[in-house]
């Protein structure tokens, strides 16, 4: 970590930077974000993209929710607006809230983000955006990332089994192996599709790949 906290300090001015991490979903990002702007000396934000999706009623009103996660379904205007506004000064912006535990906005709340020393904005699609200062791209084995995903979804719908409210809940009493076969299903039909097509070609623009191991640590840094 203390290779690319070296690099971005390097391209710090000491007024305001915009850092993006991207990745596979699964992949770690909002950990890896959150143990960066920990590790940084300075004020840092971190935003996720998810906070810029389309609700899901607009998703199924524009015959785009079985795309949920591509750039289509995103404001990336709204993003980019974001960034202007900071870098133009302004003290705080606010953004819509996206929940996991209802897999949408929130429509009855908002977030007000406070103009940091650097934003970091972490997402799968945080590499669309033109205006960043930092780009960082995280990357694993793909038999990683599946066994990731796989057990990830697994212990979160194992956690709401007694949250009526949360959109795991309907699954939570499916049996293991039905589960499993459920969530390999959706990444064959939609996140590989969505790493494929649109994530793995933005590492061509990282400044920064970082590469983990099967336990989520760093492997290897390479600065470009």
């Amino acid at each position: 970590m203390n290779t690319l906290v070296q690099a971005i300090q390097q391209r710090y001015q000491g007024d305001f930077m915009t850092v993006g991490i991207t990745g596979s979903v699964a992949v770690g990002k909002s950990t890896f974000a959150a143990n960066l702007a920990e590790a940084l000396a300075v004020n840092v934000a971190v935003v996720s993209t998810d906070d810029f999706l389309m609700s899901n009623a607009t998703l199924m009103a524009q015959g785009l929710f079985d795309q949920k996660g591509f750039p289509q379904t995103y404001g990336l205007d709204k993003m980019a607006q974001m960034i202007a506004a900071f870098k133009a000064g302004q003290s705080t912006v606010t953004i819509p809230l996206y929940r996991q535990d209802i897999a949408d906005i929130d429509a009855q709340a908002q977030q007000t983000i406070s103009r940091p020393d650097i934003l970091i904005i972490e997402g799968v699609v945080a590499l669309q955006l033109a205006a960043l200062d930092f780009k960082i791209y995280l990357d694993a084995s793909l038999a990683d990332i599946k066994a990731w995903y796989l057990s990830r979804t697994l212990a979160m719908t194992a956690q709401a089994q007694d949250d009526p409210t949360s959109w795991r809940y309907q699954f939570a009493q499916m049996p293991v192996a039905e589960l499993s076969e459920l969530a390999m299903t959706t990444w064959d039909e939609t996140n590989q599709v969505n790493l494929d097509r649109y994530i793995l070609p933005t590492q061509q623009q990282a400044d920064a790949v970082v590469s983990l191991d099967s336990e989520h640590q760093i492997r290897h840094i390479t600065i470009k």
